[in-house]
């Protein structure tokens, strides 16, 4: 398996797991009330959390293969990556254009806030997925 290969492995894995655990957490504990900063907190956590499993996994796989972690990216594997960034662009698309609907009928901000997140992140794992 490639380093660019492991590297998706990885960060797919970290999407799922952290914001996986973020938008459980999210869904458990809502409350119109207290929603701005359950968010943010929740949302501060996230981010580091997705940093330390991303940055600890990604060294690990590096040094146990130093020359292909800095081999440079083939043909194949560039049009791969295109072919997956178009086929995401629409889950982002979608995503939007929902969040949009829900701020015209007048949900939360922080709720469509979140829900702009939840499609960036499955934006990034469907990307992740089909390389």
């Amino acid at each position: 398996m490639s380093f660019r290969e492991k590297s998706a492995w990885i960060a797919l894995f970290a999407y799922a797991l952290v914001f996986g655990v973020y938008f459980f957490a999210l869904w458990q504990a809502w409350d119109p009330a207290y929603g701005q900063p359950l968010s943010i907190a929740l949302l501060v956590a996230a981010m580091v959390a997705f940093v330390i499993v991303v940055t600890v996994l990604t060294i690990i796989a590096a040094l146990t293969n130093p020359q292909a972690a800095n081999a440079p990216a083939d043909e194949r594997e560039k049009l791969i990556d295109l072919k997956a960034e178009r086929a995401s662009s629409y889950t982002l698309s979608a995503g939007v254009l929902l969040s949009m609907t829900g701020l015209l009928f007048g949900l939360n901000g922080f709720l469509i806030a979140n829900a702009l997140l939840a499609s960036l992140v499955g934006e990034h794992g469907q990307a992740l997925a089909s390389a």
